[in-house]
């Protein structure tokens, strides 16, 4: 990419190289209507590696070097401290700050940094007068910085903007500020240790503070110019080949491995296999056996624990999956429902080597000496399609054994053999070993060898009979070669012979009746611990619905609700009833978010908090929801199509145009306003995200909606598709194969056959101008001619109201990401939050299950530290009347919940932009302007003269521009 020096056509600050605002205090508070141009410029500026400006601020560095940044400019980085912890190094310096009001401090940072890896996303964080300015992880002020994994406007520096608390800056003229290196902080760490990952390498280069009085800095005279695009060259389908083997070698491998080991996404793909031309499962009964024997073990597992339940794979969703595999295999099952439960098999286990994936199943290799190699040969065999062959160095001894499947065997006599075919086999020679174990797993007895003439011979039987020892249940056949020479075997048998009897296998019930307990009792819990966010709200429902479906399909006597009734939770998690929420064991509904809260808004957002960025993106779930109804003889049900379609395309307001990491055109996810978003730039989006659960074409490849199927064909035309499909082809996790295989077995394939062109993106910087608003999230959406704004100005307030708001501001060649405040009108209830002295935030203190997570989360290694925003006095917003758990709020004021940080009323000031947003349902409100001046109202187009009032409607937005004078 060139890289150019851009000088703005501003004044510039003397001897700092610093623009002044094109806009002024116009619409701040009624005290400062009036403009100057002192009050438009930046009360101080440290030009990190610059002595002259270190010198004047008094800039002391510990463990800091400077280097040679961007575009020529000087600046610093904190190295790891020696031996390397969380903490690195840091640099303090005196600035000068405002006696009233906010002072905001703006860092500058080259947009093209970015973390290598994982482990190397460090962090820059903010103290002033030695208080930690903010929270680590999901606080309403952030780190100073967040390296990610992608650049955030590479080619170009950006700005992020903080404010600083005005006790801190309250009469004074100047405060010691200090910037400290952190490592990576993992926010589900279940300790200190998890939580705050150690720095291991230089934080990324910071060049230059400030300190001003308005939220909107404009920036510098040098910035870089706005990116070169063009489409990206690759990768290119060939990547749909490589995702291929990856998905076949599973297929492979949990043919021929153990059932029990296998986890729900596991089986569920192996299912889905069935119906792949491609895989080695396709219409082969040993997939469907495979599948139920892993959910056999996942009965067994749950008898014993009923935590199975609700483990990592189940979570939400309990065992949905056992629904769905079954409505899958519906027409392929046979009599397997009659079938015991983990029923294990007697005598030889895969006796012909047929079965298996990458090696026959239930075999594996074994060396007890010397050196050998093994072969599942599908060249020489004496009956159906393979042997094994075992090639032993003079000396070795070597085979093929099922120590780790061993069978069960009844008492009484039994005629054991094998089929072995040699080539120059040295005695002892190529035999069959038969050993008995006891139920304790204990060897009963010793080896019993049968042994197979040596030299080079042709197939031959080895035949040999034993009577079972009176305290052996379980059988288990190896086939060696000792001495040295090369043998293959084929065929073995196990056959009982007169007075034998069966082993006893237990009181282990048929499938059927064992499957419906495991859905039933599903159904029946999850009702009972619905939890109430809204993406968990969505699994849990289909948890509930695929249960009951599968009732309905092997046991309809026994299926708890109607399929009205199960697709009623669906019809909650998405919106388009009241949310009634978990149950009592009569299915009376507990209501906890009132009698009128739907998980969705009205504009189509999930409604958790505010807007939630990545993990509002649940577009993977609401296919997932819509299949589950339809797919496989299902009901059509055109409301909750249109209600999904609806709520995946209200997500393409929040994708705005940039470069990706290696400078070509793309979209990404809006992040930076995000609730639950801990880094950001956000990642390479168009439809939808690529993710555990989900890839970009999903939604585009199952619904026919013009606008979903061109977002799909955008990032295809632009080349981004097959570059954002790293994570399908090379993570191990079963849960991102099932991703994977649909991608190639149905998403690609039906993606492809659908007409229509590439769409256009709400903020492309072509696209007329709008304002999006959704008030019951309290985010705005603004594209006016080559500005983006994004705003949340119901900004992570967990507590009660903190009148701060969240912007990020995007031009063609600069992004600025801030975090200011703003002025907020609260219903009043008489309840306060006081904010607490914690450093860190994290969202399951509230959570019973993480009770030992201490409130505000685990403190950091070293000194203990203290939040400079500590004390502030918060006003806790009114909750409905009708929300009857104290746990959410209403006794408990400062638990994470849905009301106590939400505002009636927000007045929020950035730039040249003032936004009014009323998020009342019933009474109108009104936005107060100072002038003299003029400003368009971007919502109706209307010239407004501002020092009047505008009335802004309930659940409605206003947002003036001003004009130039």
């Amino acid at each position: 990419m060139k890289h150019e020096l851009s000088r703005r056509a501003v004044l510039r600050a003397t001897g700092a190289g610093v623009a002044v605002a094109a806009s002024g205090n116009w619409l701040a508070g009624p005290a400062s209507a009036a403009t100057t141009g002192a009050g438009r410029r930046p009360l101080d500026v440290v030009v990190f590696g610059d002595a002259a400006s270190e010198a004047a601020h008094a800039v002391t560095p510990t463990g800091s070097d400077v280097v040679a940044g961007a575009l020529g400019q000087s600046a610093r980085v904190l190295n790891p401290q020696t031996p390397a912890s969380a903490w690195g190094g840091t640099v303090a310096c005196t600035v000068k700050c405002a006696p009233k009001g906010t002072t905001y401090v703006t860092i500058k940072l080259w947009g093209g940094d970015r973390a290598p890896t994982e482990a190397d996303q460090s962090r820059l964080q903010l103290f002033c007068e030695g208080e930690q300015v903010g929270h680590y992880h999901l606080g309403a002020v952030d780190p100073l910085d967040i390296l990610s994994l992608d650049a955030h406007s590479p080619g170009r520096f950006h700005y992020h903007t903080l404010p600083l608390p005005e006790a801190m800056t309250k009469d004074k003229e100047q405060v010691t500020l200090e910037i400290r290196g952190m490592g990576r902080v993992w926010g589900y760490g279940q300790n200190a240790a998890e939580f705050y990952r150690t720095l291991n390498r230089p934080t990324r280069p910071f060049y230059r503070i400030y300190t001003h009085q308005e939220p909107y800095f404009p920036g510098d005279d040098i910035q870089g110019p706005a990116p070169e695009v063009a489409s990206r060259p690759a990768p290119g389908p060939e990547v749909l080949d490589k995702i291929k083997a990856r998905v076949l070698n599973e297929h492979r491998n949990w043919l021929g491995g153990n059932a029990a080991s296998m986890d729900s996404w596991a089986y569920l793909s192996l299912a889905e296999g069935y119906f792949y031309p491609d895989s080695p499962a396709y219409r082969n009964p040993d997939a469907i056996d495979q599948v139920l024997g892993a959910i056999d073990a996942r009965y067994t597992r749950w008898l014993k624990d009923p935590t199975v339940l609700t483990a990592s794979d189940q979570q939400w969703e309990g065992f949905g999956k056992v629904g769905h595999v079954l409505v899958l295999l519906k027409d392929v099952l046979g009599d397997r429902l009659e079938r015991r439960i983990g029923a294990r098999t007697v005598g030889a286990p895969n006796p012909g080597f047929e079965r298996g994936g990458t090696a026959p199943a239930s075999w594996t290799t074994a060396r007890w000496a010397g050196t050998a190699t093994w072969l599942w040969d599908d060249t020489v065999k004496r009956g159906g399609l393979r042997s094994v062959k075992i090639v032993a160095d003079a000396g070795a001894a070597a085979g093929w054994s099922t120590s780790q499947n061993r069978t069960l065997i009844g008492q009484g006599r039994h005629r054991y053999s094998v089929w072995v075919k040699t080539e120059s086999v040295v005695a002892p020679g190529a035999y069959l070993d038969v050993l008995f174990y006891d139920s304790a797993g204990k060897i009963v007895g010793t080896d019993n060898k049968f042994y197979a003439p040596t030299g080079t011979r042709d197939w031959t039987q080895i035949t040999a009979e034993l009577t079972t020892p009176a305290t052996a249940t379980e059988l288990r056949l190896d086939v060696r070669v000792q001495g040295g020479g090369t043998a293959w075997f084929d065929d073995v048998e196990v056959t009982p012979l007169d007075g034998a009897t069966e082993p006893d296998q237990g009181d282990l019930p048929v499938r059927r009746e064992a499957y419906t307990k495991m859905m039933a009792e599903s159904v029946s819990y999850w009702r009972q611990h619905m939890p109430h966010y809204s993406n968990q709200v969505q699994i849990c429902a289909l948890g509930i619905y695929r249960c009951n479906r599968g009732l309905m399909l092997i046991n309809p006597d026994k299926a708890p609700l109607t399929e009205e009734k199960a697709r009623d939770y669906i019809h909650q998690a998405v919106g388009l009833k009241p949310f009634v929420g978990r149950e009592d064991a009569s299915g009376t509904p507990s209501k906890p978010l009132g009698e009128h809260f739907y998980q969705t808004t009205r504009k189509g957002l999930t409604k958790e908090l505010g807007y939630v960025g990545s993990y509002g993106e649940v577009t993977c779930w609401l296919v997932q929801l819509y299949e589950a109804v339809t797919r496989f003889d299902g009901v059509k049900d055109p409301e909750l199509e249109a209600q999904l379609v609806k709520m995946i395309n209200a997500r393409a307001v929040f994708r705005y145009p940039d470069v990706d990491n290696d400078g070509y055109r793309t979209m990404r996810l809006e992040a930076a306003v995000g609730w639950r978003d801990d880094h950001y730039p956000g990642i390479v989006t168009y439809a939808q995200r690529v993710d555990w659960d989900g890839h970009p074409l999903m939604a585009s490849g199952v619904f026919s909606d013009p606008a979903i199927v061109g977002r799909g064909r955008r990032m295809v035309a632009d080349n981004q598709f097959f570059g954002s499909l790293d994570l399908l082809q090379n993570h191990t996790w079963s849960r991102v194969g099932v991703v994977a295989l649909r991608l190639l077995a149905r998403d690609w394939p039906a993606f492809s056959a659908r007409a229509g062109e590439p769409h256009g993106f709400p903020m492309d910087w072509d696209a007329p101008g709008f304002v999006f608003s959704d008030e019951e999230n309290g985010v705005v959406a603004i594209k006016n001619g080559k500005e983006i704004l994004f705003a949340s100005l119901y900004w992570r307030a967990r507590q009660a109201v903190n009148n701060l708001a969240r912007v990020h501001h995007i031009t063609p060649d600069t992004h600025r990401v801030a975090t200011l405040r703003q002025q907020s009108s609260v219903t009043p209830t008489g309840d306060t939050w006081t904010e607490q002295d914690w450093v860190c935030f994290n969202f399951a203190i509230n959570d019973p299950a993480a009770s030992h997570i201490p409130p505000g989360g685990f403190p950091p290694p070293g000194p203990e530290l203290h939040q400079a925003f500590a004390g502030e006095v918060l006003k806790v917003a009114p909750h409905p009347a009708d929300v009857p758990d104290p746990a959410l709020g209403v006794d408990f004021p400062g638990v994470e919940t849905l009301f106590v940080g939400k505002a009636q009323f927000y007045r929020c000031a950035y730039g040249r932009y003032l936004i009014g947003m009323n998020t009342d349902a019933e009474r109108s409100r009104r936005l107060y302007t100072t002038g003299p001046g003029r400003a368009r109202d971007l919502v109706t187009g209307q010239e407004i003269r501002l020092g009047g009032l505008v009335e802004v409607k309930p659940l409605s937005t206003v947002v003036l521009h001003l004009l130039e004078d």
